[in-house]
């Protein structure tokens, strides 16, 4: 486990549950901005 500092941008372990499912649906080759 990491003991650094954490960051007010960090995402939680729900946020990340609510965002993985999303980030699947891209494919390798797009463009994020």
């Amino acid at each position: 486990m990491s003991s650094r500092k954490p960051y007010p941008s960090d995402v939680s372990d729900d946020e990340w549950a609510l965002v993985a499912p999303y980030l699947t649906l891209l494919s390798e080759d797009a463009q994020l901005r």
